[in-house]
């Protein structure tokens, strides 16, 4: 296969002729009265001298001078201290409702007996509830109750489960109840309500009567 040479480009093509120093001063180092050829005039633009670099800013003016006189500042008046109030006035005074210093929250327990299970019944004919009336003598058993420095054993009786007893809280006299378990209870084994239950429990079996028979004879 015979291969094709290039094709050989001679001559010169106006379309693509150029010059370039037209668009663009050629610089030279050369003396200015030399000729250069080619160039507008003939002679080479001497190099434009470098600029000197920008004055220094002048220095500031003396710090005294510019800055304004630091105004003096007005001494704090000294607040007045408040009277100390007295020791009496200091002390906050007790909450009417709170109970006395020494006093403690103690649980009060009480069965209710079989015998007024079935004193009760009658009641229930008449559409009342148990339950209320076992309230109902608990919070009067309850108002009454006033610790006696003198300790009741638990009362013997037939009882009914504590599940339909009753079971409420109040402040009582703790000096009272230490002295009476220092006497009865040296080794300090019991608890508060146990110490006391002996006497709420003959208390609250007692107003329990008499709720009973208030009842019956109202309902009769």
């Amino acid at each position: 296969m015979v291969r094709r040479k290039k094709p050989k480009i001679t001559g010169e093509d106006p379309n693509y002729s150029h010059t370039f120093e037209r668009l663009r001063p050629v610089e030279s180092d050369m003396p200015p009265d030399v000729k250069i050829p080619g160039v507008d005039g003939g002679t080479a633009r001497a190099p434009e001298p470098p600029k000197a670099d920008a004055p220094a800013k002048k220095a500031d003016a003396p710090t005294t001078n510019s800055k304004a006189p630091t105004p003096k500042k007005t001494p704090a008046k000294p607040r007045a201290k408040k009277p100390s109030k007295p020791a009496a006035e200091t002390t906050s005074s007790p909450d009417p409702g709170s109970t006395p210093k020494g006093y403690r929250q103690v649980t009060l327990d009480a069965a209710v007996k079989v015998d007024h299970a079935e004193a009760i019944k009658p009641l229930l004919e008449k559409g009342l509830k148990q339950r209320d009336i076992i309230m109902l003598a608990g919070r009067r058993a309850t108002e009454q109750f006033v610790l006696s420095p003198t300790y009741i054993p638990k009362p013997e009786g037939n009882r009914l489960p504590m599940a339909e007893g009753y079971h409420t809280s109040k402040r009582l006299d703790g000096p009272t109840l230490d002295a009476m378990r220092d006497e009865h209870d040296p080794l300090r084994v019991r608890s508060d309500p146990a110490m006391v239950r002996g006497q709420f429990e003959t208390l609250f079996w007692s107003v329990l009567d008499d709720v009973i028979a208030e009842l019956l004879q109202r309902y009769s």
